[in-house]
């Protein structure tokens, strides 16, 4: 008897959506329109159980109540899922963002080491000259400043960047790099540059992922609920003297009765293994062991 049941303490959400489906099995095996025979392909009804053109109405009405608060559950894990997978995808672009930073870092110190070597040579008379190279690094490098600028926020070291850059292109700039055997420094600089800007949105649109629904209690309540009502109703449609009913009222009842059974089987096997209480030694006079 289910009149005054309590639903299984262990019941989650996967129970709940995979007892619709059963039960939605069952339902869809005992419907059968007023004379329409029987095919080779429907399920197989046990004995007692005869097809019905619809469900009585006391358990159409919470079976339909509990099949869509079964479905409003599905759909919430669903969107909950797909939201933690965008949180996992936005985890990576934050991995990229940090990989993007490193590698122009990295080409902005060896610039600068370039730079420095290329400025420290002595004057040969030949154009650009090392003072050229000295221009380039003032322009670049400018004391106190030098390279503190790559360990700004993203924002502020991307404007210093973007100055550099403009100073690189020039007609001037680009005699050093040539002259000096910085053009490889230079190039490497330029895709790093690129990177860097497009993961952290400077030069490309990044789209802050949505947040994804994270409270489902009201649709787990619902569902429970539903399920409760639904089962009451069932087990009180079984009537000794309605010729058929106890037959169909167990046929939709397995399912709920086998889940009910898998989820106490954890409980029956822990306390099979629980050791028995060893009995105290009696006590003596004046209460003493």
């Amino acid at each position: 008897m289910f009149s005054t049941m309590v639903l299984p303490q262990e019941l989650v959400a996967d129970d709940v959506i995979g007892l619709r489906d059963q039960m939605s099995a069952r339902i869809a095996a005992v419907l059968r329109p007023k004379g329409g025979k029987r095919k080779e392909g429907d399920a197989p009804l046990p004995k007692g159980v005869e097809p019905v053109a619809a469900l009585p109405p006391h358990i159409d009405r919470p079976w339909k109540r509990f099949e869509a608060a079964a479905t409003e559950l599905q759909g919430f894990r669903g969107l909950r899922a797909s939201a933690q997978a965008d949180q996992r995808h936005s985890g990576a672009s934050e991995a990229e963002r940090s990989a993007a930073n490193t590698d122009s870092d990295d080409r902005w110190r060896a610039l600068e080491q370039w730079n420095a070597g290329a400025a420290g040579l002595s004057e040969e008379g030949q154009t650009p000259s090392p003072s050229d190279a000295r221009w380039l690094y003032g322009q670049l490098f400018p004391a106190p400043e030098g390279l503190r600028f790559i360990t700004r926020r993203p924002r502020v070291q991307w404007a210093a960047m973007v100055q550099r850059m403009k100073t690189l292109e020039e007609e001037r700039a680009q005699a050093v790099i040539e002259q000096f055997g910085g053009t490889r420094h230079y190039r490497q600089l330029v895709a790093a540059h690129a990177r860097f800007g497009e993961a952290y949105g400077f030069t490309t649109v990044v789209l802050a992922k949505d947040g994804g629904p994270t409270d489902g209690r009201p649709q787990w309540s619902a569902a429970r609920d539903a399920l409760r009502s639904l089962i009451q109703k069932i087990e009180s449609h079984a009537d000794p003297e309605i010729p058929g009913s106890e037959a169909l009222a167990a046929f939709l009842l397995a399912p709920y009765v086998e889940m009910v059974d898998d989820l106490a089987k954890p409980r029956r096997r822990a306390s099979a293994t629980k050791p028995e209480a060893v009995p105290a030694p009696p006590l003596g006079a004046g209460g003493t062991p």
